[in-house]
């Protein structure tokens, strides 16, 4: 291979991977140490996102990109689950299914414990999960479900004979 041909392909793909870093990401997840109350907000402004997210809003708005932002098109679905221990916690959105009006929705979310290994390290907080969904102006409807260890598994060596309590399908 001719060295222009090396020299082209490394700036095609330097090129290609700075635009995919500046992609807007759609979803994260924080701890918030302050506030243990469940919660399941839809946002529309920049303002309603700060307040939702309280001293979270600085680190989600990094992560997020916020201020680049359209709230025309866009809205920031936030989500706490409340759990008192945050270790190794994971909060996903599974879907928004829109109403055939396309004026309401509701958004289905999953919360996964931690399951293996010893006992957890306690970790106090609240999981906070925000992500940037399209604008639905009308009312939001939130469909929890909790995540289940899939039968027939066995379970990962690292989890204990002894811990009970781990979530199975049946």
């Amino acid at each position: 291979m001719k060295p222009i041909h090396l020299l082209t392909l490394a700036v095609a793909l330097t090129v290609t991977g700075l635009a995919r870093g500046a992609e807007l990401r759609t979803s994260a997840q924080v701890i918030a140490p302050a506030t243990t109350k469940p919660a399941e907000t839809v946002c529309h402004s920049r303002t309603e996102v700060k307040v939702a997210l309280g001293a979270e809003h600085e680190a989600v708005a990094k992560q997020l990109l916020l201020d680049k932002v359209d709230f025309n098109k866009k809205m920031v679905v936030v989500i706490r689950s409340g759990a008192g221990n945050a270790f190794g916690v994971q909060l996903s959105l599974l879907k928004v299914v829109r109403a055939e009006e396309g004026q309401s929705a509701t958004i289905h979310w999953q919360y996964k414990p931690y399951f293996g290994g010893a006992a957890p390290p306690d970790e106090p907080g609240n999981p906070t999960f925000a992500a940037i969904v399209d604008r639905i102006d009308g009312p939001v409807k939130f469909q929890r479900s909790n995540w289940r260890y899939p039968s027939g598994l066995p379970l990962p060596p690292s989890a204990p004979p002894s811990r009970p309590g781990i979530p199975r399908e049946k």
